[in-house]
C-alpha cells in the first residue's frame, strides 16, 4: 500500500529519541511512502559528546538513511531546553505543524529529563485544537529509561510489531555514535533489543514499539 499522502511528524528533544523510541515504526512507513519530517528540540551543547557539528552530522547521517526532511529548533542547547521561554518553543512547533499538517503527531514522554518535560508541555500545548486541522492520531513515544521511577503515562497503549526490522532500528541508533553507550545504560543493542522484546512479550510478537495513545480520529 502506498502512503503517497500521508504525513508523519515525530517531536524530538535530542538527535536519536526519534529513533529510539520509534525508529521501527518510521522505517516500516517511508517503505510504503509515507512522508516523515523530524523536528528536534536542540543539537549540541556544552558536553564533549555534544559537540555541534558531530551531532549535526550524526543526524544528517540518520535521516539520509530514513528519507526524512529534518529541522532544529536550537542550536547547542542541550540540557537547557528549560531555560528557553515555552512560547518560543511552541510557537515554533506551531509553524512546522501549519507548514506540514502531519496526518500523524509522534512526541516523547516526559520522563525525568528536563529537555523532555520541556519539549513534552510544548508539544502538547501545540496540540491545542487549530482551525481547519486536526491530526489522526497523537500518540507519545517511549525513552529507553522507562524504568526510572516512571509516573503512569495517561492514554490508551497501541503496538507496532517491529520483528522484521528490528536489526535495522539499531543500526539506524549507532549512525549516532557519540550516544552509544555501555550497559547498564540502555542506550544502545541490547537496552533497545530489552525494551523491543518486553513490549513485543505484551503483544504477541518478539519485538515491538509502544505508544500511547493521546488522540485518534477513526
Amino acid at each position: 500500500m502506498i502512503n503517497q499522502q500521508k504525513t508523519i511528524m515525530v517531536i524530538a528533544p535530542h538527535a536519536d529519541d526519534e529513533v529510539l523510541g520509534c525508529g521501527g515504526y518510521l522505517l516500516h512507513q517511508v517503505k510504503t511512502g509515507a512522508r516523515v519530517v523530524i523536528v528536534l528540540g536542540t543539537i549540541g551543547g556544552t558536553n564533549e559528546k555534544q559537540n555541534f557539528e558531530m551531532r549535526h552530522t550524526e543526524a544528517k547521517q540518520v535521516n539520509e538513511r530514513l528519507g526524512a526532511e529534518w529541522f532544529f529548533l536550537f542550536k547547542d542547547m542541550d540540557a537547557m531546553l528549560d531555560t528557553v521561554p515555552s512560547l518560543e518553543i511552541t510557537a515554533k512547533l506551531d509553524n512546522y505543524i501549519e507548514q506540514y499538517r502531519p496526518d500523524e503527531i509522534f512526541i516523547n514522554y516526559r520522563s525525568r529529563h528536563q529537555d523532555h518535560i520541556k519539549m513534552y508541555d510544548c508539544a502538547m500545548a501545540a496540540m491545542r485544537l487549530k482551525e481547519g486541522y486536526m491530526p489522526k492520531l497523537i500518540a507519545l513515544y517511549e525513552y529507553p529509561f522507562v524504568s526510572d521511577g516512571l509516573d503512569i503515562v495517561r492514554g490508551g497503549k497501541i503496538y507496532h510489531d517491529i520483528s522484521d526490522n528490528i536489526d535495522e532500528k539499531v543500526a539506524l541508533f549507532n549512525l549516532y555514535a557519540s550516544q552509544v553507550k555501555a550497559a547498564p545504560s540502555p542506550l544502545n543493542e541490547d537496552g533497545i533489543k530489552s525494551l523491543a522484546s518486553i513490549r513485543g512479550l505484551e503483544c504477541g510478537m518478539k519485538y515491538a514499539e509502544m505508544f500511547y495513545v493521546q488522540k485518534m480520529l477513526l
